[in-house]
């Protein structure tokens, strides 16, 4: 399964639960939003952030990095921007407007990809959705509780 496929998946069942999509990309769409550090010295996209899917629902934001097999360094950067505020500045003004009272970040990855190592590196995010090649989603790691449907 593809990474768009997992995308497109994964926003699929998103709108069908209500979910708000703001913005969403995956590879050589060119429909995301692209995110900078604050401190504004960037050399174009260089540091910048693409998530993969960006929705709302209940004052319940959620950002996806979507994958077609685990890959820890997108485990390790959804968790340094969940831990940092590096992109404060960005994420706000995409938000702007819409009432938010919490924000999670996450992994999509298909169903038989989720092995060892997205297991090893679940720690690191607040929950990985799971894609089944007949496109059912569901949530393999939510050790918060997110309400997605």
């Amino acid at each position: 399964m593809k990474e768009e496929q997992v995308t497109k998946a994964i926003l699929e069942w998103l709108i069908s639960h209500k979910w708000k999509i703001v913005c969403f990309d995956f590879p050589q769409s060119g429909t995301g939003r692209i995110l900078h550090p604050n401190n504004g010295n960037y050399d174009k996209n260089k540091d910048a952030i693409i998530p993969d899917i960006v929705a709302l629902k209940n004052r319940v934001c959620v950002f996806f990095e979507n994958k077609n097999r685990f890959y820890r360094p997108d485990f390790e950067k959804q968790n340094a921007i969940k831990n940092g505020n590096e992109y404060d500045e960005a994420i706000m003004n995409l938000l702007k407007g819409y009432s938010v009272d919490s924000i999670f970040w996450g992994i999509g990855l298909p169903s038989a990809n989720h092995k060892q190592g997205s297991k090893n590196a679940a720690h690191l995010v607040d929950f990985i959705i799971c894609v089944d090649e007949d496109k059912t989603i569901h949530a393999a790691y939510n050790p918060l509780g997110i309400s997605f449907e």
